[in-house]
């Protein structure tokens, strides 16, 4: 709102945009190219590079000339080699995944582009969506890396499940297409699988949050209410706003250690 702006790359956001990509391109291999090539294309080399050049390009330089590198050596391969074993597991068990049977590639990373308010545009891109010819049904799927994946109080969190379930309803007005027709999808990739766990743990699940009508519409009064409180009727920003601190709202933030823009930070 007041035009600051903090660069927050690190490890973990070149790691996801790596992951991304890698899994996408995959992905049009394995739909709008040949399965057979899919199924055998070696994943981690094209990773590796696109990694690397992204680690790369994340590398500032301080005063003195001196290289700020976002990790060490060690810390960028163990990352490289989570990378290689969770697009192991997806080229392996992709079947599960991803279905293909009557299933097209509709698009990656599609836009969403919605007025929410006058004045007040909402922008996003689903990372994947499929849709099943047959059964005339899309599948939209949000990939998330995840260090050992997602805890009960992530799965329930209402702004974490909200993404989706707003990417599905921005997408049923915008394309013209039923509710009932969009079925919704977290890909969860998991760099770290616990060697003591009692059970198997997959390096790849599936979370489906409930994403019906009553779930629908009680996210949708959530983020109008977001808006309302952050833009007045004309779509201009409300400046003043009561903080409200707690160790949970501040502990993404990425102001909260900058006391000159917010001194209320936990």
């Amino acid at each position: 709102m007041d035009g600051h702006r903090l660069d927050d790359a690190s490890i973990h956001t070149v790691f996801g945009t790596s992951m991304h990509e890698a899994i996408q391109d995959w992905l049009d291999t394995l739909y709008n190219g040949s399965e057979v090539v899919a199924k055998t294309v070696d994943l981690h080399e094209g990773f590796k590079e696109n990694f690397i050049k992204l680690f790369k390009e994340s590398t500032e330089i301080d005063e003195d000339g001196n290289k700020l590198f976002l990790s060490d050596k060690k810390t960028l391969m163990e990352f490289y080699d989570h990378g290689c074993k969770i697009l192991s597991y997806v080229q392996q068990n992709y079947k599960k995944i991803f279905p293909t049977k009557n299933v097209k590639l509709h698009s990656i990373e599609f836009p969403l582009e919605i007025e929410v308010q006058k004045g007040v545009q909402y922008v996003g891109y689903v990372d994947v969506i499929t849709y099943n010819e047959k059964t005339g049904k899309y599948v939209l799927y949000d990939l998330k890396t995840s260090t050992r994946g997602w805890s009960s109080y992530q799965k329930n969190d209402p702004v974490k499940r909200g993404q989706l379930i707003l990417y599905k309803k921005f997408f049923a007005e915008q394309v013209g297409v039923d509710l009932d027709n969009i079925s919704v999808e977290f890909i969860i990739l998991k760099r770290i699988i616990s060697e003591e766990a009692p059970f198997p743990i997959p390096r790849v699940s599936k979370f489906v949050p409930p994403n019906g009508k009553p779930t629908l519409n009680n996210t949708w009064r959530m983020f109008e209410r977001f808006i309302t409180s952050c833009f007045d009727e004309s779509g201009e920003y409300i400046s003043e706003q009561n903080a409200t601190p707690s160790k949970q709202n501040c502990r993404w933030c990425k102001y909260k250690d900058r006391k000159d823009l917010c001194p209320y930070g936990v």
